[in-house]
């Protein structure tokens, strides 16, 4: 019998592991734009004084600065933290506006463009509340900060500082939006990806249910059917024997009439166990019919299968149980005549018959008899 095919995993991880990979994607993308704009204003001032040396030099140390973070953020294995990340790459970049007197980089209005683009990214990326505030508000008092120390006046600190603060107020209510949209979207995530994994175990559960029998846990003769039509086909192509053994209960009718129901069934619980204990990998037992079973027994002979049947026979009636229970059993092999497993099943009811017929308790071949006395 073919396994079931493995479910794929449900799971969700938690909700901070769920937030941080989807923060990453926005991040690369942020730093990376932020990355260019500071560099295309030295660009620009570049090419309006292309005798500034300092700004040639400064270029070059910023890609150096650029590169340095770029690999700490988003080299395989362990990444930079956001809480790092973020203040890093905003005094990077604003450092080198406040540094550079050119005549694009060094204006107020252009002093905090990358820091406002980082912090739109980490507030984008969903980072905790207190992480948000916090870089917002040191990245006012450091851009303050450089920007007295470079002398400008205070009307324009205060204007620079004023469009922080609004655009950081602007984009922090929406990414707040943003989270809140976020964590209904993870609950939801969650919901149905559980309801999706008790589906599936419902499923597998309906599945198995249609192809096993409920007391003895065996194959039903639906699936005997299925996997002895596969099971025939393997032997045809590969020239291997294969061989069958149908098995009864004898006189189970009386056993249940003196020990009830429940002994019927105890009787044939331990039956199946027998049948299960005494087969490989690739045989196959199967409970049939009422009290009847049926094994398949690939690459084996008729003399094994009566082997193995004599055997069995032997531990069944050696069983300590209530009731002393016995069981016949027939024996066949497919031959080339025989076109399905039904039509090898009936070749071993027929021997199954006969070992009735010759007192039950025995064992027989569909071709001979190989008769044993019961006790």
């Amino acid at each position: 019998m073919s396994p079931a095919t493995p479910a794929p995993s449900t799971a969700l991880p938690p909700y901070a592991q769920w937030q941080a990979e989807r923060a990453w994607p926005v991040l690369r993308f942020v730093y990376g734009i932020g990355g260019l704009i500071p560099l295309l204003y030295l660009l620009g001032d570049w090419l309006i004084e292309p005798a500034a040396a300092e700004v040639r030099t400064l270029r070059f140390v910023y890609l150096g600065f650029w590169a340095l973070l770029s690999w700490l953020t988003f080299r395989p294995g362990r990444k930079l933290p956001l809480a790092l990340s973020y203040p890093l790459y905003t005094l990077v970049g604003v450092g080198f506006a406040c540094v550079i007197d050119g005549k694009l980089l060094g204006r107020p209005e252009f002093v905090l463009a990358t820091s406002l683009l980082y912090l739109m990214g980490l507030l984008i990326a969903k980072a905790p509340l207190w992480l948000n505030l916090a870089c917002g508000g040191i990245t006012v008092l450091v851009c303050a900060t450089m920007l007295s120390w470079l002398g400008l006046d205070a009307t324009a600190i205060r204007r620079v500082v004023f469009f922080h603060g609004l655009w950081a107020g602007v984009v922090g209510t929406a990414a707040w939006v943003v989270q809140r949209l976020n964590r209904q979207l993870y609950l939801a995530e969650r919901e149905l990806r559980q309801t999706l994994a008790a589906n599936q175990h419902l499923l597998a559960e309906t599945e198995k249910l249609a192809r096993t029998d409920p007391l003895t846990a065996l194959p039903n003769r639906r699936q005997f059917f299925r996997s002895g039509e596969a099971a025939l086909a393997e032997s045809r192509s590969s020239g291997q024997p294969l061989s069958l053994l149908a098995l009864d209960v004898d006189h189970f009718k009386r056993i249940n009439d003196q020990g009830g129901h429940q002994l019927g069934d105890t009787v044939l619980r331990e039956v199946a166990q027998c049948c299960r204990a005494s087969l490989r990998n690739t045989d196959l037992a199967a409970r049939i019919g009422g009290e009847e079973f049926a094994l398949l027994l690939p690459a084996t002979d008729l003399a094994q299968a009566q082997q193995l049947a004599e055997r069995l026979r032997q531990e069944i009636a050696a069983l300590q149980l209530p009731a002393a229970v016995t069981v016949s059993i027939g024996c066949a092999e497919l031959s080339a005549e025989m076109g399905s497993v039904d039509a090898l099943l009936a070749r071993a009811d027929e021997a199954l018959y006969a070992a009735k017929e010759n007192g039950r308790n025995r064992v027989s071949s569909a071709r001979r008899s190989l008769l044993t006395p019961g006790h």
